[in-house]
């Protein structure tokens, strides 16, 4: 396992870190938490020291995977990097069904630390994340006044660096944060990039060279297509969102993955199609650490089967630019 420095933080995090939205349960299927404890547990085993959570990673239960990772933390804290987030929670409406409530205000903030920590059972947090805000939503989220917040948080000693989470595509808040990424006030960034997604690429990756800013990057295996997992006649598990979408579309996405088989044992180390995929990401200089979601022990060791291996030469990477660009739509959402 390599390691790396969080932009200008001082903290050095795992090459592969791990995200736990799927130990909360819901669309990633059902969830054993003993599981997603043990699996922890191995990933500190095998080298990994970055955890990536968030209050609304649940099912129909605000804070599962966070309380889960706090169980599998008790003892062992000062060896993780640990970052949630906040702005995301979930509520039972009338009806007993679980939504999701978006509120990026101070108090918000100041109130959802204070949850995250003791649900996480720890007295700081090393990375708090502005989790996600809905683009096109006056007055959601005000970034002069959130940040300053975050920055009240961090002289408290409560964070350890200022992290922004963007929705879907970067580009729908890069021009409102780019100055806070140009000032230093964000420390982190956390955003969707993949082989299907590669729009961070020109839109956010040459402010962050520029800026110096950690680059935690989710979403890499492009919520299962980059997996061979699945054909466009399933299996999906119970909640899996991709069960009610069209077949010509699944089939599109898929194919679209087939055109990156070339990258498979291009590099030793790298011998199926998730792991270039994953590699791929680590191999753009700009990105810190991605986080694979895992819910078992064995899918954590399939997400970091490729640790250590030699980054992707330019020429590799510019002949996956030029399936990219030769597409003409990189949209993998909606």
């Amino acid at each position: 396992m390599r390691y790396k420095t969080l932009g200008s933080t001082g903290i050095d995090v795992s090459e592969y870190g791990l995200g736990t939205w799927a130990m909360g349960g819901g669309a990633y299927g059902p969830t054993d938490d003993s599981a997603s404890i043990r699996t922890i547990h191995r990933a500190q085993d095998l080298g990994v020291n970055f955890l990536d959570t968030a209050p609304m990673y649940g099912h129909g239960e605000d804070g599962r995977s966070e309380s889960v990772c706090g169980q599998a933390l008790r003892g062992r804290r000062d060896q993780w990097i640990v970052a949630s987030k906040f702005g995301r929670s979930l509520a039972t409406d009338d009806n007993g069904k679980a939504t999701i409530v978006e509120d990026y205000s101070s108090h918000k903030a100041i109130a959802s630390i204070e949850t995250s920590l003791r649900r996480l059972q720890s007295d700081y947090l090393d990375v708090f994340f502005v989790h996600t805000p809905t683009p096109d939503q006056p007055g959601l989220f005000e970034p002069e006044e959130t940040f300053g917040t975050m920055e009240q948080l961090k002289a408290q000693g409560k964070i350890r660096a200022v992290g922004f989470s963007f929705h879907l595509y970067s580009g729908t808040w890069v021009e409102a944060i780019e100055p806070f990424l140009r000032s230093g006030i964000i420390d982190v960034v956390q955003v969707g990039i993949s082989l299907l997604l590669p729009e961070p690429v020109e839109v956010l990756l040459p402010i962050i060279k520029e800026s110096g800013t950690g680059f935690v990057a989710r979403e890499s295996l492009a919520n299962g297509f980059l997996t061979d997992a699945f054909t466009v006649d399933g299996p999906f598990g119970a909640g899996d969102p991709k069960a009610n979408v069209p077949r010509a579309t699944l089939q599109e996405k898929l194919d679209k993955a087939d055109q990156f088989r070339f990258l498979v044992d291009r590099v030793p180390g790298i011998s199926s199609l998730p792991a270039a995929a994953l590699h791929w990401t680590l191999s753009l200089p700009e990105v810190t650490t991605v986080i694979p979601g895992a819910k078992t022990s064995a899918e954590l060791e399939q997400c970091i089967g490729g640790a250590g291996a030699p980054p992707f030469d330019p020429a590799t990477m510019d002949e996956v630019r030029s399936i990219q660009t030769n597409w003409g739509d990189w949209k993998i959402y909606g």
